[in-house]
């Protein structure tokens, strides 16, 4: 059957004249239209956009802040301004040539970041900076880490610019252990400059930190300067040197040192007399010592109390600078509230006479250690002799003897009675005389068994004539029996590490290095014994030169610190660097005495030179 119908309705299906698109209207479709979205270059006129600026001097609805050329947004702390070449959207992009974005930057326009690395750089001279001061050097520059970078090495980061990555001409110069190096690009006009360490006041801080070094540490600048010379590495020259030392590093240590003497004497002073041992160092051997220090030291804690320099010029002589630092260390102590029960010294005349004369409420003790070697050194000249040979093996067992004495002892009395019984022991006779009438060793026998003296030998004699002198026999009556200056003589051989006597220092350097030694040894005067990883005490041999290659044991302490040395670096970069005047007025109260050469008259080089060679 046919639906007649539906015939009627296809003869009525015809498409429209323009339903088939022609071939000319394919090139009309392939030309892509131009759509405005977000951010993106369009004809029409400028407008705001709140998503993203679209205009450079627009104000931002987010931020609510005007956007300027060559300036960077403070709220968003942005190092760097970024360009951005294109943004999300449906249609082709417009290449960049026919019209650069308008938040593009142009190509020949330096790199913010090179000019926050400027060491000239001023925070202040600029809207767009966001550095001060604090966040420039944030860590102390003297607890920073250092490194030794070779230059070829360094200079390798500068090769290439960093805003076009193509090759820069390099100019670097020194100063001191800084290094500058300016950076510039011959393409792009880029230019950096660039410093190896951060400046504190407008000095290198790698320039003090040397100069500090080298002082703190006890160290020589010719010493240092001749190891950074053979490792071919920047330094200092000497006159930077001086003028750092003179003008940061005296202060400070005469500063820190008055500091560390306060906290030392009101320890000392805690509910007890206090009991000093007082000796002085010269700085060079013999009768024409330059300079005299005299030092006291609390025996009780093993800590230094009290420092004098004296000067020969200003007594007279060497021999009279002993007695002067005592009298000026006491009246010093005695002003700070100290009030001494006892000192024990050695046997100098001038010392013993003051004690006498001017302290006689001050107990005067004699020290075991140089009195022991004063007898020692007499038993060594009398060895000498052809008819007193025999003599020279009996020094170490008498010496023992006057340590015996000393220590064994209540009284004066006792101690004589004691040291007089030597001469009967080194003849085979053991029972004596007086309070003390047998000796205490036991029987000796075998290898015990000595070359005995024969009576009314020279070299017997002669002995007995050393161990019973007037003077020595009435100087034991006072000597210390608890009591011992050992802890000096240790500080003495420290000082030669600080102020060694080959080298010449000026009044106010030497002064300062002994206050530095004194320093270290109260901070490692209560060093421990070492131990090993299974808990055991650690020993030493050692064969000293005055044993004449015999051993000796000695117990092994713990490394040294040097905590002092942190605290002086700490002070010079946090406060004396801020207020100089502050810590010098510490040393212009110091009486500085005239060179020993003003007490002479100079000439003229010239007629020195011709009187010379006449």
């Amino acid at each position: 059957m046919v639906d007649f119908g539906l015939v009627d309705y296809q003869c009525k299906l015809r498409l429209a004249i323009d339903a088939v698109p022609s071939p000319e209207d394919f090139s009309i479709l392939s030309e892509p239209k131009l759509c405005c979205e977000m951010a993106c270059q369009t004809k029409q006129p400028a407008k705001k956009d709140a998503a993203c600026q679209t205009h450079p001097d627009m104000k931002h609805m987010s931020t609510q802040h005007r956007w300027k050329p060559e300036r960077r947004s403070k709220s968003t702390q942005v190092k760097q301004q970024k360009r951005y070449v294109g943004c999300n959207t449906s249609t082709p992009f417009i290449p960049l040539e026919k019209g650069p974005l308008a938040t593009s930057t142009p190509l020949k326009r330096p790199r913010r970041e090179a000019e926050d690395s400027d060491c000239s750089f001023q925070p202040g001279m600029t809207d767009s900076s966001i550095y001060n001061e604090s966040t420039v050097i944030a860590t102390p520059p003297h607890i920073m880490r250092k490194f030794i970078v070779y230059e070829e090495n360094l200079m390798d980061l500068f090769k290439n610019c960093p805003a076009c990555s193509r090759h820069c001409a390099i100019k670097s110069r020194t100063v001191g252990t800084v290094l500058h190096v300016d950076q510039t690009c011959v393409h792009c006009e880029h230019h950096k400059q660039w410093a190896s360490q951060p400046y504190v006041k407008n000095i290198p801080a790698g320039n003090l930190q040397l100069a500090a070094a080298v002082l703190f540490s006890g160290s020589s600048f010719l010493q240092v300067t001749k190891f950074m010379q053979a490792f071919n590495i920047q330094g200092i020259c000497h006159t930077t040197y001086l003028k750092h030392q003179r003008t940061f590093l005296f202060p400070t240590i005469n500063w820190q040192w008055k500091q560390h003497q306060n906290t030392v004497i009101a320890e000392a002073l805690k509910g007890r007399n206090v009991v000093l041992g007082g000796d002085m160092h010269a700085d060079s051997p013999g009768h024409s010592a330059k300079y005299g220090t005299y030092s006291l030291m609390d025996l009780r804690a093993n800590k230094i109390m009290e420092i004098q320099l004296i000067q020969s010029n200003e007594v007279g002589n060497s021999q009279r600078m002993e007695k002067e630092g005592l009298e000026t260390s006491l009246r010093e102590l005695e002003q700070r509230g100290v009030t001494v029960r006892k000192i024990v010294t050695d046997r100098h005349p001038g010392v013993m006479k003051f004690l006498r004369e001017s302290r006689p409420s001050i107990l005067h003790r004699y020290d075991a250690w140089h009195m022991a070697k004063g007898v020692g050194k007499k038993i060594d000249e009398l060895a000498k002799q052809r008819s007193c040979k025999e003599v020279g093996p009996w020094k170490k067992s008498i010496v023992n003897d006057l340590y015996w004495c000393g220590a064994s002892s209540s009284s004066g009395k006792e101690i004589v009675a004691k040291w007089r019984s030597v001469v009967n022991h080194v003849q085979d006779i053991h029972e004596h005389e007086g309070e003390f009438q047998r000796c205490q060793h036991p029987p000796l026998v075998g290898d015990q068994a000595r070359q005995w003296l024969k009576p009314s030998t020279a070299a017997c004699e002669k002995l007995t004539q050393v161990i019973l002198a007037p003077k020595l026999l009435k100087d034991l009556e006072n000597l210390s029996s608890d009591f011992q200056t050992s802890g000096l003589e240790s500080y003495h051989s420290l000082i030669l590490k600080f102020a060694p006597k080959s080298v010449a220092f000026s009044f106010v350097g030497m002064l300062c290095r002994t206050q530095l030694a004194a320093m270290h040894y109260n901070e490692n005067s209560g060093r421990p014994q070492a131990t090993t990883a299974a808990g055991e005490l650690r020993w030493h041999m050692q064969y000293p030169r005055y044993r004449r290659g015999e051993y000796t044991v000695r117990l092994l302490k713990r490394n040294p610190t040097f905590e002092y040395v942190d605290r002086l670096q700490d002070l010079v970069f946090e406060s004396v660097l801020e207020q100089p005047q502050l810590f010098q007025e510490s040393l212009k109260g110091l009486q500085v005495p005239d060179h020993l050469c003003t007490q002479f008259q100079r000439p003229e080089k010239s007629e020195a030179v011709a009187k010379h060679t006449s």
